[in-house]
């Protein structure tokens, strides 16, 4: 391989505990590898969780820590890099200062990450590692990925996201929770449990149910110490039960000292052990799972992997615009809104944004998130038939959309919310005015909830969009539906929607 095809990448992670930093070489031959990795002890976690912002003396160490990376980056001449930040620094009150001081002493622009995106990201990580994502995520697979700020539960199933939630149980939570118990190791131990126990009942009551979990895939960096320790030559390893547990037993009761010297790790990481491991433990007892695959895997591999196949060096792989949709659909079926009107709006928008995309000014992710929208524009009904559109922005906006930022999330709530076209004049937006448009049309080409424009064509010319479609009953109600809101689509795009009706004999 020419050395030109090499792209050098870094990837920046601000952990609630450690900041990281990785090399990479990125190429569309060979792929993705990490040519180098520094990391560095910091928990910003202890600051946030506790005090709720940032002290002066950690931004300060911060800023030179990232300034060396800084350093590090331009002795590889990096190419384009990625700098995350995650759940310390989103809870902090004053992450905007913090981020300011970040840019200006080190020159490293940070972007804090929704827990959704940081999740996603994750995933893409294990899907770097090969065939072997693929094959468990088509049958019975939760995906436990342990933070330290919170762990984020999925399970997939037939290949697709099935359901998935944000859980505190973050290891330095969950060890800043009992930190004021005495040194009784017993008395921790249980109020651990108790504390994990809650959430992951509730979540297997409401999500499981009778689902069966074979394998768990386990990822985190707090998890990586107790692995590594199993096995010191591989980073990627599966482990059944039995060898877990007896792992389990040897170190449950331990002290914080004890766990040093038996995993060989510092007293800042000795401390994460127990809340980590007892996680996987009630996980594997709760699920009955068989099975944990570690796949050795980190954030800011997840970023690389992201940034690759954005920038189209590297096409293969799991298709994650898929689980966003699969996700979208789990929430609506939740909510009873997964119904036929709702998979023909869906089939309408798409059909409607296709049609104009050239002229629209919109980009992809914006087809992806009217999708979203169409497929949960009506989930409010399920709360209240009478304020449904309310109700529907209410669930997304306070919900989750793994693989979707905080402000697009709010953007499909508001194009949900369809509501009056003088609230959607009264933002100032223009993204959300046209993505609202092409729902509202797509909405009422179905008005009457009874799929009767099922055979229709639509195209565009001479800023003219002309939907024909033959059918011989009654379209009353969406001609009527379709005409009060033809103009207010003609004011956002200035194309003319013509709806016409052929009646073939």
């Amino acid at each position: 391989m020419e050395k030109s095809e090499i792209k050098y990448f870094a990837a920046i992670d601000v952990g609630s505990f450690e900041l990281e930093l990785g090399i990479y070489e990125i190429a569309s031959k060979s792929g993705i590898k990490r040519v180098d990795y520094v990391k560095h002890t910091i928990a910003l976690g202890s600051d946030t969780y506790k005090y709720g912002k940032i002290s002066y003396e950690m931004i300060d160490e911060l800023c030179n820590i990232l300034s060396d990376f800084r350093k590090i980056m331009d002795s590889y001449k990096v190419e384009d890099y990625r700098a995350y930040a995650t759940s310390a620094m989103r809870e902090a009150s004053n992450n905007m200062q913090v981020l300011d001081q970040i840019k200006v002493k080190s020159g490293i622009d940070i972007n804090i990450i929704s827990n959704s995106e940081q999740r996603f990201i994750s995933y893409m990580s294990i899907d770097s590692k090969g065939e072997r994502f693929e094959k468990y995520i088509k049958s019975g697979t939760a995906i436990a990925d342990v933070g330290f700020g919170s762990m984020q539960l999925t399970l997939y199933d037939n290949g697709a996201i099935q359901s998935t939630q944000n859980l505190s149980l973050g290891v330095l939570r969950l060890r800043e929770m009992v930190d004021e118990i005495d040194n009784i190791t017993e008395k921790k131990h249980n109020v651990l449990t108790e504390l994990i126990d809650n959430d992951l009942n509730t979540f297997k009551k409401i999500y499981l149910k009778n689902k069966k979990v074979k394998t768990i895939i386990g990822i985190g960096e707090p998890l990586m110490y107790v692995f590594k320790y199993m096995d010191h030559d591989s980073s990627d390893m599966i482990i059944d039960y039995e060898r877990f547990i007896t792992l389990f037993d040897k170190i449950r009761d331990k002290s914080v000292e004890e766990i040093e010297n038996i995993l060989g790790v510092s007293k800042n990481h000795a401390k994460m052990i127990l809340p980590s491991i007892l996680i996987f433990q009630r996980i594997f007892d709760l699920f009955n799972a068989r099975e944990i695959w570690m796949p050795g895997t980190l954030l800011i591999d997840g970023i690389a992997a992201e940034y690759a196949k954005k920038s189209g060096i590297i096409n293969a792989g799991h298709n994650f615009e898929e689980d966003i949709i699969a996700s979208s659909k789990n929430i609506a079926k939740r909510y009873r809104g997964n119904s036929k009107h709702s998979i023909v709006v869906e089939k309408n928008a798409l059909l409607i944004f296709d049609a104009i995309k050239e002229v629209s000014g919109l980009k992809e992710r914006d087809r992806l998130l009217v999708q979203i929208a169409a497929i949960l524009h009506n989930i409010g009904k399920f709360i209240n038939m009478k304020n449904s559109a309310m109700a529907t922005y209410n669930i997304i906006s306070s919900g989750e959309i793994i693989g979707i930022s905080h402000d697009e999330r709010m953007l499909v709530a508001e194009i949900s919310n369809i509501g009056t076209e003088e609230n959607i004049y009264n933002k100032r937006d223009i993204r959300l005015a046209k993505l609202s448009a092409i729902l509202q049309m797509a909405n009422a080409l179905d008005k009457s909830h009874k799929q009767k424009m099922k055979n229709f064509s639509i195209n565009l010319s001479d800023n003219k969009l002309l939907l024909e479609i033959n059918h011989m009953g009654d379209l009353s109600l969406e001609i009527l539906s379709f005409n009060s809101h033809k103009d207010f689509f003609r004011e956002i795009f200035g194309i003319e929607f013509i709806l016409k009706q052929v009646r073939t004999f």
